[in-house]
């Protein structure tokens, strides 16, 4: 029986202006097996960020980055 608590992958979600949602997923999609985005609310900008732990650094690392250029928030990591 698989556990519905375990999960292999680490989430965000962020909140970014709406009109950028579009880049974001173009941005992560770059990066094959990076990180899928996944949007929750676009009215409200809210995204999730689902990833391989593996990935948690370099994710890190290119949000800060991203939010250099755009407006974005972590709601939740």
């Amino acid at each position: 029986m698989i556990d519905p608590t375990h999960t292999d992958s680490v989430q965000w979600i962020l909140e970014v202006d709406k009109c950028d949602i579009a880049y974001i997923v173009g941005l992560f999609d770059a990066y094959d097996d990076f990180a899928v985005v996944r949007t929750l609310d676009a009215s409200r900008g809210h995204i999730e960020l689902m990833a391989s732990p593996d990935y948690v650094g370099e994710i890190a690392k290119l949000l800060e980055r991203l939010a250099e250029e755009i407006p974005v928030r972590i709601l939740k990591n």
